[in-house]
């Protein structure tokens, strides 16, 4: 299903100052993923990916299949088979539940708080973290782009492998940021706690 519904375009125009750059759309049933990785700086980018309003008429794939296909047909084309992402970037957020946690963050800039919020319990947050545990990386940092509301995630290899198929910890509560300020140590430990292990 997906073999037939992506496309792969080089984009290469004045802007890009000789970067590689790929572009991967993939449209199966009513679903759509677009996704841009720049070869030269590293950062993979999710453009739009959204699945159908309706349920019947979804394509049952999920975004952690669909950017692990795109990105191998990527690293083909740019003959860069061994080449993971050094950052990702979400790009033209519309999620509410991230929308919510890049709100609480711009109330309280409490960044632990953010990251954690981010990784755990956002829609977005949480798709990272599986499509990185997919491609054996590690979520070194993240920063938030307040222009369109954009989060950029820098990665790191993850050693030893982890497997896709482990399960992430449970979601948390992204509003415990109402409750008194933790000391240093329980910061420490709040950022920590989303790592899968």
């Amino acid at each position: 299903m997906i073999d037939d519904n992506t496309r792969f375009s080089i984009i290469s125009d004045n802007s890009s100052n000789g970067e590689l750059i790929i572009e991967a759309y993939s449209h199966p049933s009513s679903d759509y993923f677009t996704n841009i990785m720049n070869f030269s700086t590293g950062e993979l980018v999710f453009d739009s990916n959204f699945k159908s309003k309706h349920p019947d008429r979804r394509s049952g794939l999920n975004a952690t299949e669909v950017t692990s296909y795109q990105y191998l047909g990527m690293t083909k084309i740019a003959g860069a088979l061994n080449m993971l992402p050094k950052t990702m970037l979400r790009q033209h957020i519309t999620n509410p539940s991230t929308n919510e946690v890049i709100k609480i963050y711009k109330t309280d800039k409490n960044y632990p708080r953010f990251y954690n919020n981010f990784l755990r319990n956002s829609d977005n947050g949480r798709s990272s973290l599986r499509i990185t545990n997919t491609f054996s990386l590690e979520v070194t940092s993240i920063k938030l782009k307040s222009i369109d509301n954009n989060i950029r995630l820098h990665l790191e290899p993850k050693i030893p492998l982890i497997s896709a198929e482990e399960p992430l910890s449970p979601r948390g509560d992204m509003h415990e940021y109402f409750a008194p300020d933790s000391s240093p140590l329980e910061t420490r430990r709040q950022a920590n706690c989303c790592a899968i292990l």
